[in-house]
């Protein structure tokens, strides 16, 4: 009896809290109907504000909940309560199911209307056309490297990177649970993943064809719509298409993670923790990329990322994409850009924008 007390009392609590809580969360939301009333812009997500909210209360947790857990708590209360300021339409690279559209929950929460698009550039054209408000789309994978499609597009379009998800991937091999026939089994994949399970497929699936699909999720409906065909993809991709999870954790590295960015039409403001993203196209010249990355040496600003594509405007030229850490607001980095002008070369900005919040 004195369990069943005590227990009553611990509920009794809790039902108490809850209310504060449900209070607290309401009174929440009549401020950030204030607060978008006070802003001038029309778009009312400010990475830069979430970013510091999600930091400052990493840094202030005292647990039992872990930091992982309050992010993602937090990101569903901001999300709910932006959406009482104004409506955001945010497009991905689908169809549902893809890690882009768990990258875009991860970033924006469930109160966003979101558009699956079918290929990445068809995701930079909504954007670009203001028919969304913002874009997701991958740009690196730690095992296989950047995502040149994003790259080619960050070229062509006049958008901005406004902030960025690093998000772990776990790629599971589904189909139906069924016996399979010995000769003509298919696997299908978007070719990233394919890459990235390269040696666990050549182990266990040496005979399969291994075909390259638009996205994970178009493998994971193509093997609802054939049992000869198995996908590589996660688990919602499984949930969404009613297949079945033949092996899990598929994937060569351990720690995988794919690097997504936000595009759009506004700019980041300061942080202090922020990275920046720019692409230098040289001509082919002796010492062309040595002069470009001379002054990030001069000025301690720290590399964290270079690749490169042709330029597409000349034969023998190209587009060197550099992430260093800094914001573009910043005396270093404007001092970096100076400099870099008065190169034998063309800079374009694409975005200054919170680090990855991890």
């Amino acid at each position: 009896m004195s369990k069943e007390k005590d227990l009553n009392s611990v509920r009794e609590k809790i039902d108490s809290l809850d209310e504060r809580i449900l209070s607290l969360l309401n009174e929440r939301a009549d401020l950030a109907i204030e607060a978008g009333k006070a802003k001038e812009e029309s778009i009312k997500y400010k990475p830069s504000r979430e970013a510091t909210i999600f930091n400052k209360l990493k840094a202030t947790n005292k647990g039992p909940l872990n930091n992982d857990q309050i992010v993602s708590i937090y990101n569903e209360i901001i999300s709910a309560c932006r959406s009482t300021e104004s409506d955001l339409k945010v497009a991905y690279l689908g169809p549902e199911g893809t890690y882009s559209q768990s990258a875009l929950q991860n970033k924006f929460g469930s109160s966003v209307e979101t558009k699956p698009e079918p290929s990445i550039r068809s995701v930079f054209e909504e954007v670009n056309k203001g028919l969304c408000d913002f874009g997701i789309i991958p740009i690196e994978n730690s095992s296989e490297g950047s995502v040149n499609l994003t790259l080619d597009c960050l070229m062509d379009f006049d958008l901005t990177i406004c902030g960025e998800i690093e998000m772990r991937v776990e790629h599971n091999l589904i189909g139906y649970n069924k016996p399979m026939p010995k000769e003509g089994i298919e696997i299908h994949a978007h070719e990233q993943a394919l890459a990235q399970c390269k040696d666990w497929l050549s182990s266990y699936c040496p005979r399969a064809k291994l075909v390259p699909v638009s996205s994970n999720s178009q493998a994971a409906m193509n093997a609802s719509a054939n049992e000869g065909v198995l996908a590589i993809g996660g688990k919602e991709a499984a949930q969404k298409y009613n297949l079945d999870i033949l092996d899990s954790n598929i994937e060569d590295s351990s720690s995988n993670t794919t690097r997504f960015i936000v595009i759009g039409k506004s700019k980041s403001s300061q942080t202090g923790n922020d990275k920046t993203s720019i692409v230098v196209t040289t001509k082919n010249e002796e010492g062309a990329l040595y002069a470009v990355l001379l002054p990030f040496n001069e000025l301690s600003l720290n590399l964290t990322h270079i690749t490169y594509r042709p330029s597409k405007k000349d034969k023998w030229h190209y587009s060197f994409f550099l992430d260093f850490e800094g914001h573009e607001d910043e005396d270093d980095v404007r001092k970096l850009f100076k400099q870099l002008n008065n190169l034998n070369a063309e800079v374009k900005i694409l975005g200054s924008f919170p680090k990855a919040i991890t």
